[in-house]
């Protein structure tokens, strides 16, 4: 009875022993369906990112250059300023005045040099002939002389009036914004004194925290990439300066550059930095190819139908690109789309290359 017991326990091992070598025997002839590419070479870059923010560096307060009140303000706080653009308008009575006084008493003063001139010429004349002695010209040189001093004297005056006639308009000297208005329509304003404060946005500066662990390759000078999400274009600028800080109990590194010459950056808005440290030439191949098997990370190479596993070492990953260091050679076709399902020696159907 034992025997017989013991007989149909055999039996019973070898017939699930060839069920299972059955079904590993199918999984090895089904078919599957992948797409596939070549081993490439890719530049990758060494290269780190980061958010901050963009500050804006402030401009000396718009002050008034003369003595007068305000008469209008074009502006307000927040207001978009471009160069050129008029802010406020000073009360120019009394500076229009002095102008036309000064600019009279020149004509005057020119008229008589004027008659001057032409009494010496008679007279040099005359002392030609002899009529008169050359005494009586001296003179006339000598008041000539006082009056083109005085000339001197009162187009100075004039060039002082005009210049403080064109200071009771006051305009932007750069594209900006108005981070405050200081004073009114109706105050007095003495030399010196603040209308308007003016947030430069031709003079930004980006702020981009990086992690400590990048303290050693980060150096002024180093070129950064700066990306705005509100401006389509990317800027690369240098770095110039560097502060570590702490955000959060956590130490990180302050990548300041400066941002010259862009009206269509803003101040207060977010920047993604980006570094790059170097750029590498490697093969490389799509991020999707790369399977993580128990022994390590495998990818599937093609040949005749039939995918073969073969163990790589991977470096960088960019732009859904994977940088292999090890185990693959160029041109090699591997699978992609798929390639998850694959085993050793599994047969494929190209679908799509």
């Amino acid at each position: 009875m034992f025997k017989k017991v013991f007989i149909l326990f055999l039996l019973s091992l070898t017939l699930i022993s060839c069920g299972q070598e059955e079904v590993i025997e199918k999984k090895k002839q089904r078919t599957i369906n992948i797409s596939t590419s070549p081993v490439q070479i890719y530049n990758f870059k060494d290269q780190e990112s980061a958010i901050g923010t963009i500050e804006g560096l402030m401009d000396p307060t718009i002050r008034s250059e003369i003595a007068s009140s305000i008469k209008k303000i074009y502006t307000k706080t927040g207001s978009i300023l471009k160069k050129g653009d008029l802010i406020a308008q000073l009360d120019d009575q009394d500076y229009r005045y002095q102008l036309e006084l000064a600019e009279a008493e020149l004509s005057q003063l020119k008229i008589r040099l004027n008659g001057q001139n032409k009494t010496y010429q008679r007279n040099s004349e005359l002392v030609d002939k002899n009529f008169i002695s050359p005494n009586a010209l001296d003179e006339i040189v000598n008041k000539k002389n006082e009056t083109e001093e005085l000339i001197k004297i009162q187009e100075a005056r004039a060039k002082i009036a005009k210049y403080r006639l064109s200071k009771t308009k006051l305009y932007s000297p750069i594209n900006g914004k108005v981070e405050k208005q200081i004073a009114s329509i109706g105050d007095f304003l003495k030399i010196g004194d603040p209308i308007i404060q003016i947030m430069n946005n031709n003079r930004l500066r980006a702020h981009v925290p990086f992690p400590e662990r990048l303290a050693t390759k980060l150096k002024p000078g180093l070129p950064i990439e700066l990306k705005s999400p509100i401006v389509e274009e990317k800027i690369i600028v240098k770095i110039a300066e560097l502060k570590p800080q702490l955000i959060s109990d956590s130490l990180s590194i302050d990548v300041i550059a400066d941002i010259v010459n862009q009206p269509n950056w803003q101040a207060g808005g977010s920047v993604r930095g980006t570094v790059v440290f170097k750029e590498i030439s490697n093969l490389s191949v799509p991020e999707q190819s790369i399977i993580l098997r128990p022994a390590g990370q495998v990818v599937y190479v093609i040949r005749n139908d039939v995918a073969f596993e073969k163990s790589v070492q991977t470096g960088i990953t960019q732009n859904g690109n994977t940088e292999i260091t090890s185990g693959l050679e160029l041109d090699e076709i591997i699978a992609v789309d798929g390639a998850a399902y694959l085993s050793d020696e599994a047969k494929i159907n190209i679908t799509q290359n």
